[in-house]
């Protein structure tokens, strides 16, 4: 009967914390098959049978599982189901343990009790670099802005040589296509291993088993490309030399999975039970997580002592919260906690005194760029006199306003900018920046972002700004109609705020009726560069500097500093990497 089945090479490889034994490869197989249809019979079913391909001396064990499952139609108001053949297979070989899986329940919790997953890092080190071309690589970025670039790919008939390096220390290799000779690669982040082929038998599957395997216990050294990137590196080394400093929810991409995939959120009410979470609650909770949270040396969120700390295991780092535990995520019609889920997806990042260390998607990286590029990244805060006045972000509004308050840093920024040739505001509504400016003489066009605070080291109002200036990148790339249609409508009216109908011309510096030829000129200019400025009044170069300068003498510094670093370099990467310049505006 095994010999019916055809497959393709696409596994992931394992290996035992302890030794494999006939329980948990048991339990394996029970916690796939969970999902079965009731009443239903196997269509194969195996428990660790000795398997041998004579020809190659190959002995291996043999686990498989295939099934009937029924699951929920979503798409029609009706009890229907779609009834599919999953299947899982297990292939052990020497002390290693590949599994190949189709439609089975999930079983990630009971493999991280048992087994040790060979992950992505461990499996690009199985082919030299010299002899492999690099077609497709997608980089996660190293960063706590959860508004940030999180990912971005890059394609070409081979990447080495045409992919700058530049920020590459920061970026963690999260999917690789490579052609090794004719044969074409695939690994994932989750350790998922893909080779294309035809379908093979199980003898052959095990054969190519045993080929990984054997790469993996042996690699080949020359991975120079992929060693320009962030390195994998084991939580017990980063605790040895370092503690968890801050602690930030990764609320974007936790939002967005709710969205997409129309999970519901319930709050578990001690008088009504489980009840759906209101909009007002549910934007109450992800401002909560927009914030970023110190952590004490007992490991415990500052301001939240009794209720969430982190929890060190041997191989991660656990959140724990009361809150989180009272609200529910409806998955695949099974409920579990908030924190559960955010946990399984590494939904969080943990940075550490050492902010060379991050800690996010369940695994410990180290930015082998370091803290050498401080002086870099102090580089672009550039301070402002005038700063040192400023009261408010716009000021006070009224029907007779014609230009925003001196004192504000909208009116500030102006006047830094009053040699441009146009000044466009663009606050509110639909907006890519709170001012953009265009400077011919300077051939150059900026996007400025401002908030206002108290002057500060906090990490938090800086990821505000950052967000929303990473967010618009890519709208500084606007063609000729784009700029005049934009300025021919929004920026034809007058700015309205606060419940006041203003006089404050959206055109605070130039004339529509020459816009066009401005700009034509302006995009063609060879020179041309690009500007995305923070003008942030609660930011002290010179309280940065004092900070800055204790990590660079490997003084203890608190949380909410590391994460100023983090958050400074991850704009300032960010920006470069759209072909722009970086540049803070700060108090002296």
């Amino acid at each position: 009967m095994p010999e019916r089945l055809e497959l393709t090479k696409n596994a992931q490889f394992y290996v035992p914390i302890n030794t494999i034994t006939d329980s948990n490869i048991n339990d394996i197989l029970g916690s796939a098959v969970d999902n079965m249809d009731t009443d239903a019979e196997f269509v194969l079913n195996l428990f660790r049978e000795d398997k041998v391909v004579d020809e190659l001396d190959l002995n291996y064990k043999c686990s498989v599982r295939v099934f009937p499952s029924v699951r929920p139609v979503y798409f029609i108001d009706e009890e229907l189901e779609d009834r599919v053949f999953a299947f899982i297979i297990l292939v052990e070989y020497e002390n290693y343990l590949a599994i190949f899986k189709k439609s089975c329940a999930n079983i990630s919790e009971f493999l991280k009790e048992h087994f040790t997953l060979v992950d992505s890092r461990d499996l690009s080190a199985t082919f030299d670099d010299n002899n492999v071309e690099f077609q497709k690589i997608a980089l996660r970025n190293m960063t706590v802005s959860d508004r940030a670039m999180r990912s971005r790919s890059y394609e070409a008939a081979d990447l080495k040589g045409l992919l700058s390096t530049h920020s590459a220390g920061r970026s963690i290799p999260f999917y690789l296509k490579l052609r090794q000779g004719a044969i074409t690669k695939t690994i994932s982040g989750t350790g998922r291993l893909v080779e294309s082929s035809d379908r093979k038998s199980l003898d052959e599957i095990a054969v190519w088993v045993k080929e990984q395997v054997e790469l993996i216990k042996n690699p080949p050294n020359g991975n120079s490309f992929l060693d320009s990137f962030a390195k994998k590196i084991e939580l017990v080394d980063v605790l040895a030399v370092s503690d968890p400093s801050a602690l930030l929810i990764e609320s974007t991409p936790l939002y967005e999975r709710i969205e997409k995939e129309g999970l519901t959120l319930k709050y578990k009410s001690s008088k009504k039970g489980n009840v759906d979470v209101s909009a007002k609650l549910l934007n109450r909770l992800f401002s909560l997580f927009e914030k970023v949270y110190e952590i004490n040396d007992e490991c415990k969120v500052i301001g939240r002592e009794t209720c969430t700390k982190l929890r060190k295991n041997s191989k991660s780092l656990t959140l724990t919260s009361k809150i989180l535990t009272k609200f529910r995520v409806i998955e695949n019609g099974k409920e579990v906690t908030l924190q559960k889920f955010i946990v399984k997806n590494g939904y969080f990042s943990i940075t550490f005194t050492d902010p060379k260390y991050m800690y996010f998607m369940g695994s410990c990286f180290e930015d082998s760029s370091g803290i050498s590029e401080i002086n870099s990244i102090l580089e672009i805060l550039q301070p402002k006199a005038v700063i040192q006045s400023v009261t408010s972000e716009k000021g006070i509004f009224s029907n007779a306003t014609t230009d925003f308050d001196a004192d504000s840093m909208f009116g500030v920024v102006e006047r830094l900018h009053q040699n441009d040739d146009f000044i466009l505001c663009d606050d509110l509504g639909i907006e890519w920046a709170d001012h953009i400016t265009f400077n011919k003489s300077d051939s150059s066009i900026s996007f400025i972002h401002s908030k206002h605070g108290d002057t500060s080291t906090s990490a938090s109002n800086l990821h505000d700004v950052v967000g929303q200036g990473i967010k618009n990148l890519g709208n500084m790339y606007f063609t000729k109609e784009q700029m005049v249609a934009r300025i021919n409508d929004k920026f034809s009216n007058t700015y309205n705020n606060s419940g006041s109908n203003t006089q404050i011309a959206r055109i605070r510096k130039g004339t529509p009726e020459t816009a066009e030829t401005f700009l034509d000129g302006l995009l063609k200019d060879y020179k041309l560069h690009r500007k995305c400025i923070l003008s942030c009044s609660f930011l002290s170069k010179a309280d940065v500097i004092v900070e800055f300068a204790k990590i660079q003498r490997n003084e203890t510094v608190s949380g909410h500093v590391i994460q100023l670093l983090w958050i400074i370099s991850s704009f300032a990467h960010a920006v470069k990497d759209m072909n722009a310049i970086p540049i803070i505006y700060c108090a002296e």
